[in-house]
């Protein structure tokens, strides 16, 4: 049998079960599907209890027994989701050895991806509206998408879907990409010059504040109300996944915050990095970044104080990961440990895990899908003259 003909798809209906089966490929890249769908069954009050319970799509590729593709939403995304894990990407892109040309299976398996997904969503294929996921799979997966819509005689408009996330990339830091910490190099005499505090109920008014401010700032620019900034930060605050640093003078005062999310077994998030301008260029994104990264991979000493002793709420992770559509807060990211590969030379380096020896970034994009509204033929009907032979009257 060809490895074309292995692929296969597989809808689940149950989320714990398509969990189980792929928790072996619970690392960064699938953080869109896998840490998202844990966010979404341990949120409160949770749409995943309700009654009805709230849609949740969950579908995958795989050849034989490796997954290489997901194609994930729950009512909490804010778009669909398009993974693979690291695991896969020789698998889809191929390989070229002097022994030997293997081609890759992102085509066929896309193509299957679209298809099945398709007859899945026949009754109405267009609560697939936006999609985000790695560039190189959310192209060919729009383009057979399209053509499949096209042939039921719908045409459809694919547009990028701003610049938040369009050209931004994924990366992450474990254990063994970590620099040495600040205190074990020739560094200041204070190695931790920014103290970064786990943020309280107490906190609450200080970081929706931070987050308004997050929000007004580029490349957002939106503009959001003090309930509304307290709604999205509640939850985090109440879980421990949020991180400030305090600064003299009133109190609640801060320079910025960190908040984390989409935790899975294995995996953390870095959501929101944020300074406010009147504290930027001190090395306070650095210092927060570095902390909290060092803190959930348990790799000590990481300069946080979080609201207890011993580990997070949801455990030591071996993996940390965020994306970026900066350069310059790449590089800030890099030096804290974090796979992004060195752009500023004439040849790119790095950007390879050091163990796995698998490429450890992705660029990031996002596509929105619209039906094009046909216009509407009307056939102009001219009176019959009176006297005409053609008329009855």
């Amino acid at each position: 049998m060809s490895a074309v003909e292995e692929l296969r798809f597989v809808h689940f209906e149950d989320p714990h079960v398509f969990l189980e089966a792929t928790k072996r490929f619970d690392d960064s890249f699938m953080r869109f599907c896998i840490g998202s769908l844990h966010e979404y069954l341990g949120s409160e009050p949770s749409d995943a209890a309700a009654d009805p319970p709230a849609p949740v799509y969950l579908a995958a590729v795989y050849s034989g027994d490796e997954l290489l593709i997901t194609l994930s939403h729950n009512s909490t995304d804010f778009a669909w989701m398009l993974s693979i894990p690291t695991t896969a990407q020789q698998l889809l892109t191929g390989t070229d050895t002097p022994s030997g040309t293997t081609h890759g299976l992102l085509a066929p398996a896309t193509s299957l991806l679209a298809s099945s997904t398709l007859t899945h969503l026949s009754s109405n294929p267009f609560i697939l509206d936006r999609i985000v996921g790695p560039d190189t799979v959310v192209e060919p997966f729009l383009t057979t998408w399209s053509a499949l819509l096209l042939s039921l005689n719908i045409r459809v408009h694919i547009h990028s879907g701003g610049t938040a996330f369009n050209g931004s990339r994924v990366s992450y830091a474990t254990r063994a990409s970590l620099g040495p910490p600040p205190s074990a190099s020739p560094a200041p005499s204070t190695p931790f010059p920014h103290p970064i505090v786990q943020a309280s109920t107490a906190d609450l008014e200080t970081i929706a504040q931070l987050y308004t401010a997050f929000q007004a700032d580029e490349p957002w620019h939106r503009t959001i109300t003090r309930s509304a900034a307290l709604a999205c930060i509640e939850g985090p605050v109440k879980a421990g996944l949020v991180w400030y640093v305090p600064i003299d003078g009133p109190p609640g005062g801060a320079a910025g915050y960190v908040m984390l999310g989409r935790a899975s077994p294995r995996t953390i998030a870095i959501r929101n990095v944020f300074v406010s301008r009147s504290h930027r260029r001190k090395g306070i994104a650095e210092a927060m970044v570095r902390g909290v990264t060092r803190y959930y991979l348990n790799a000590p000493p990481h300069g946080v104080r979080p609201l207890k002793e011993g580990p997070p709420a949801v455990g030591y992770k071996e993996e940390v990961h965020l994306n970026v559509s900066d350069e310059s807060a790449e590089r800030v990211y890099r030096r804290a440990g974090f796979l992004f590969p060195d752009r500023s030379g004439d040849v790119v380096v790095g950007g390879v895990d050091p163990v796995s020896g698998r490429k450890s970034w992705y660029s990031l994009a996002r596509r929105e899908i619209e039906r094009v509204q046909e216009p509407l033929l009307h056939v102009l009907r001219v009176p019959r003259q009176l006297g005409d032979p053609r008329n009855h009257t």
